[in-house]
């Protein structure tokens, strides 16, 4: 199978598109999400292939862990035993490297993968997120998406800012990273970083 098999939605209710709730992946036999995708005490389900999996509530883990910043850790983990060859980085990326993102959407009325490279732009709350700016926008079920570049996974999608407005100069950035940086109305995101979500692994 495809890489792209094990990036899937995340449902409410099986057979039903219009539950979507957001995006997981599979990594060493489990599956990865951001926490707050699943913070209703209920049965998910994720679609492999033409089958629906339930994924019973009380065997995520951590599902959020709140800290001081904003966002906590929006980490959830559940034991699927899904094979995947994607892998968790052990190193953060650098500012303007550039990664891509696979996530669902719900586009039309149809439930969709979307694919988009993106470009990192920073850090943000301290050591345990980063920022980067994506060429399409992306919505709601991006959350729990994989950031990733040659199978290995830098961090999880989290959070959305959308429109975000740029005032000031690329000053030292690379011109391939500024035609991608600079958008009138431009996607950023916060990234849940895989050297922190490692911590919770089992």
């Amino acid at each position: 199978m495809e890489l792209t098999d094990y990036i899937m939605p995340i449902l409410r209710k099986a057979g039903d598109e219009r539950s979507f709730a957001g995006t997981a992946f599979c990594i060493n036999g489990h599956l990865l999400t951001a926490g707050h995708v699943i913070q209703s005490p209920m049965t998910y389900y994720v679609r492999h292939g033409e089958n629906y999996m339930a994924l019973d509530f009380s065997r995520w883990t951590p599902r959020q862990i709140l800290t001081d910043d904003k966002l906590g850790y929006d980490v959830a983990i559940y034991p699927s035993g899904l094979p995947c060859e994607l892998t968790l980085s052990g190193t953060d990326p650098y500012k303007n490297d550039h990664l891509e993102v696979l996530c669902w959407q719900f586009e039309d009325g149809q439930l969709r993968q979307v694919y988009t490279p993106c470009v990192v732009r920073g850090e943000a709350d301290e050591d345990c997120y980063f920022l980067i700016s994506t060429t399409r926008r992306i919505t709601h079920g991006a959350s729990g998406s994989p950031v990733y570049k040659d199978g290995r996974v830098y961090g999880i999608l989290a959070m959305g800012r959308d429109f975000y407005q740029h005032t000031g100069p690329f000053a030292g950035i690379p011109p391939q990273s500024q035609r991608l940086m600079h958008r009138i109305e431009e996607n950023t995101c916060w990234v849940f970083k895989s050297t922190h979500i490692m911590r919770f692994m089992p």
